[in-house]
């Protein structure tokens, strides 16, 4: 069986907090994505060129515009930029302006990067019942924002015609660990059974982190920790591949259209 693994990161700085709060107002616990911009991407990105992995980098436009010379560094690593939306909105909530702000976030991460994005990942992990024909209109080849299923599968019934899911694990995101302040240790034991068992299961594994101090893993210990992580799947025969890549095979594979070229 064929052993796959995404690594994707979720750029996210101060972009959460903001959402709800005006900047100027981001200081102590709530100005920790700071991290993020000031060394915690930065050693990430070193990280991934040490192991010789081409990750998929999801980037909100709000991040994306405040750190120009990293997202450029993303770029120039190989790495694939994909949609993150445009300012860590909800988009159960957007009603009628979901459409104006999904062509705003399409157009302004394309202008930043000279090429559209084919891939989108919702920002507060939820969408709205419209959001995938509106990203099907716009050119989008996947999604990665849900968590009902193990493996890819097409989204011709959710009106993506041409599109396919690239599921997320929740034990294989950081988040969903550190954000219960679970030591490092325990993290890890909790991130290779996840691992181990998808990789056994259906050959597809989907790492989701982010380059934060308090809940990704930005920090050089947690670094340390996710390289071993890498290691363990090369071990287990995992090939690491890109979002656009697995999504393209997805697509041949499901015969929902997708092209050659979108990988």
């Amino acid at each position: 069986m064929t052993r796959t693994t995404l690594v994707t990161v979720n750029v996210h700085g101060v972009g959460p907090e903001a959402a709800s709060a005006p900047e100027e107002e981001l200081f102590g616990r709530l100005g920790l994505g700071r991290y993020t911009y000031r060394i915690g991407l930065a050693r990430m990105l070193d990280s991934l060129r040490r192991s010789e992995i081409k990750a998929t980098f999801f980037w909100p436009v709000f991040e994306a515009e405040r750190c120009r010379a990293l997202l450029e560094r993303c770029l120039a690593d190989g790495h694939e930029v994909a949609s993150n939306g445009l300012a860590f909105e909800d988009h159960i909530g957007l009603g009628d302006r979901e459409d104006a702000v999904l062509e705003r976030a399409h157009s302004r991460l394309a202008a930043l990067c000279g090429t559209a994005p084919v891939g989108f990942r919702a920002p507060t992990g939820t969408l709205s019942d419209r959001t995938v024909p509106i990203l099907q209109r716009l050119g989008y080849r996947y999604d990665s924002s849900f968590i009902d299923d193990d493996a890819p599968y097409p989204l011709d019934g959710d009106g993506g015609a041409g599109m396919v899911e690239l599921p997320v694990s929740q034990g294989l995101t950081d988040a969903t660990h550190f954000g219960q302040r679970l030591t490092q240790s325990r993290a890890e034991a909790f991130m290779i059974e996840a691992w181990d068992a998808l990789l056994a299961t259906d050959g597809y594994a989907c790492l989701t982190l982010h380059p934060r101090a308090d809940l990704g893993v930005g920090r050089a210990a947690r670094i340390t920790m996710i390289e071993r992580l890498f290691e363990r799947a090369r071990g287990l025969g995992s090939e690491f591949r890109q979002c656009r890549e697995v999504a393209a095979e997805a697509g041949r594979q499901f015969g929902s259209g997708v092209p050659s070229g979108a990988a």
